[in-house]
């Protein structure tokens, strides 16, 4: 049997604070500086990625946006997203660091 098969059959990359994964906040592009200042207000370190060019569609109207990526363990998860949805950041997705990185390209 592969791990190659389905998502459901990757492996978990495990630390002491949970399962690896990848976290991705989804702005329209003016708020990201406001999105970086949230970032950095977490109590642990964020390497995020940016990826520029990116879209955001809401009630059928598309507007340029950015992705900012990052890993985060799993127990981190729910303190970050409190603290962006507190300040207005909803497109969040978050999903397995193994599967992210084996689904890229």
């Amino acid at each position: 049997m592969s791990v190659w098969q389905t998502p459901s059959t990757f492996p978990v990359l495990q630390g002491v604070e949970g399962d690896l994964l990848s976290l991705r906040v989804t702005v329209e592009a003016h708020l990201l500086e406001e999105l970086l200042e949230t970032l950095a207000e977490a109590p642990f370190p964020i390497n995020p990625e940016i990826e520029h060019h990116a879209e955001l569609v809401e009630n059928g109207k598309s507007t340029a946006a950015v992705h900012v990526e990052f890993p985060v363990w799993r127990l981190r998860v729910p303190e970050l997203r409190a603290a962006l949805e507190a300040r207005g950041f909803r497109h969040i997705r978050v999903r397995s660091m193994f599967e992210e990185i084996t689904q890229e390209g």
